[in-house]
């Protein structure tokens, strides 16, 4: 019997600082489009939500920390639109269709492989590549945080706490996840409310990427000193994918030759 969906065919993203879109992210969505031409796509943007109606994202866009209001907007979208949403820098190689059965869905984002031996290993959730059926308790869950809660400190200071960190303590702080402890198979909070896939499923640049892998974050994230990132074209960093998936330098080589992102 075929399941039905509960998460609709809806992609949400961000875009909220005005300017023209790097040619690099609009590649990204390009990926989008051609994998999954049936779904709408969605843009947050500062017509679309009102920034002043959440203290939090109204300090972050102040500081033009759009990032960390997106955090925010991501969830706010997800909870009452239901759908998918994703950072303007993932790619994506093969439909989400078999998710969409979820209540909500995600994966677990770790760095497993860069841990030394006798270090603790942390499991977060990815936020990059987070889904949804409309009003999740869970996600309403990870909405709630922001609520009457500031981005700009009494000392000036932001409050940078990370989007996947704050929704890894709910779900383990109130939906049984366990931090630490490594499955190969899906993860299912509480009550079904939503499920935790293996890093592989959708993954990031520095993670566990697979054959079987849906879509990858490459990590353009905003939030993240400028000075200390690497400046990779997309052809560069998607060839090092494929070197990556297929442990094949060559096929990278010829996978650019042939077809065009």
């Amino acid at each position: 019997m075929e399941q039905r969906n509960k998460i609709p065919k809806i992609i949400h993203f961000c875009w909220l600082s005005g300017e023209e879109m790097p040619a690099k992210l609009k590649e990204c969505i390009q990926t989008w489009k051609r994998i999954m031409p049936d779904y709408e796509l969605r843009c947050w943007d500062m017509n679309s939500f009102d920034i002043h109606s959440v203290r939090f994202v109204e300090q972050a866009c102040s500081m033009k920390k759009w990032a960390f209001a997106a955090d925010y907007i991501r969830l706010y979208a997800l909870y009452t639109c239901g759908g998918i949403y994703l950072d303007s820098d993932v790619l994506v190689f093969r439909r989400f269709d078999t998710f969409l059965h979820n209540s909500g869905f995600a994966s677990v984002e770790s760095y497993l492989y860069q841990a030394k031996p006798g270090e603790k290993y942390d499991f977060w959730i990815d936020a990059a590549m987070i889904a949804s059926e409309k009003g999740n308790p869970f996600i309403k869950d990870c909405l709630d945080y922001y609520q009457d809660r500031d981005f700009i400190k009494e000392d000036g200071s932001f409050d940078e706490s990370i989007v996947c960190h704050i929704i890894a303590d709910i779900a383990e702080n109130k939906y049984g996840f366990k931090r630490g402890v490594y499955q190969s198979s899906p993860i299912e909070l509480k009550d079904g409310v939503f499920s935790i896939y293996p890093p592989y499923v959708f993954s990031h640049l520095r993670g566990d990427i697979r054959r079987s892998t849906y879509a990858i974050h490459l990590f353009n994230g905003s939030w993240r000193d400028k000075k200390g990132q690497k400046s990779l074209s997309l052809i560069e960093r998607i060839h090092r994918l494929f070197v990556k998936i297929f442990n094949e330098k060559i096929w990278g080589i010829l996978y650019f030759k042939i077809r065009k992102v």
